[in-house]
């Protein structure tokens, strides 16, 4: 790892503890010496905030433990996006470019030496009528000018088929400043509204959340996003609602999708648990040859690194 990207690591964890602490005062030690309690109330602050979830033995192996490299650049854009910045490559050039204005502004520049001074007096009127001046014409566009409606739309598309997002549980989680997140069933693939900022997630059952943040500059805004397909998901949904020939091979399969912590909460339809399984009983709700006949529909997944450590599922 250079010392610059080491310097710049190093000073995403510091606004990474300080944007914890903004919830959790009591957290007041470097991120380098937290430890269980404080770890967890991270990972929890992470996946409320922005959907996404680092395991424990991540947090040790490149935090507590400094690595030869930086972590992968999915994990940075994560903690980037978690402090409200759009990426760990805009991070980076804000940071390094705040560095250099800070080296140029200390440099001691030699002092001019005046060879005329303007009388105080004048000097005085002149800058009164151009503040009053200024004054006018902000006041001019302010109040008589049409102020612009700018109108955005974002369509998505499915990262691997490059065809438009086809998925009934579609949706964007809208976030705004100093209010309570909006959230937006989407009927097409295409999400829109209006002003001149705009903040969301978008996730589909069957594709990872993203996190969006655009400044919209012109009065028509369009653009097209592609989101990743969440694999396995789409995979647990067809071994659930299809027969099973091999279920050895399946109840192999699926093990290894799924993190040995494992929960799966069975939702009934008017929304409460009224079962939580472990991995193990999961998996034969899946693939034992008695199991009912009934549709297992997978409402949510949570990801613990690579492997699924949550499922909410409901039967019709």
């Amino acid at each position: 790892m250079k010392a610059n990207e080491r310097l710049l690591f190093d000073q995403l964890l510091e606004k990474v503890a300080q944007k914890l602490r903004e919830n959790h005062p009591e957290v007041s030690l470097p991120i380098q010496e937290w430890k269980g309690e404080e770890i967890a109330l991270f990972r929890e602050d992470l996946q409320q905030k922005v959907l996404g979830s680092i395991s424990e033995k991540w947090f040790y192996t490149h935090i507590k433990n400094q690595q030869d490299k930086l972590p992968r650049v999915d994990t940075l854009n994560l903690f980037t996006n978690y402090i409200e910045e759009e990426s760990w490559k805009a991070f980076s050039y804000k940071y390094a470019t705040n560095e250099t204005a800070e080296i140029k502004a200390t440099t001691k520049i030699p002092p001019v030496p005046i060879t005329h001074e303007p009388s105080q007096n004048s000097l005085y009127k002149k800058f009164l009528l151009f503040g009053l001046g200024t004054l006018v014409v902000v006041f001019i566009i302010v109040n008589w000018l049409p102020t612009k409606t700018t109108h955005y739309r974002f369509c998505f598309i499915d990262q691997n088929t490059h065809l438009p997002v086809v998925d009934s549980f579609l949706a964007v989680k809208l976030i705004k400043t100093n209010e309570s997140p909006v959230f937006k069933p989407l009927p097409t693939n295409c999400f829109e509204g209006t002003g001149n900022e705009v903040e969301f997630v978008v996730k589909g059952r069957f594709y990872r959340p993203l996190h969006i943040k655009r400044t919209i500059t012109k009065e028509s805004y369009e653009e097209t996003i592609f989101i990743e397909p969440d694999d396995y998901t789409m995979m647990l949904h067809l071994f659930a609602n299809s027969k099973v020939k091999d279920w050895k091979k399946r109840r192999q399969q699926l093990s290894e999708m799924m993190s040995e912590e494992l929960k799966a909460y069975e939702i009934s339809e008017d929304g409460f648990t009224i079962a939580i399984l472990s991995k193990k009983e999961f998996i034969n709700k899946l693939t034992l040859p008695t199991r009912s006949l009934q549709r297992t529909e997978i409402i949510n997944t949570i990801y613990d690194g690579e492997k699924i450590s949550t499922i909410k599922f409901l039967e019709r």
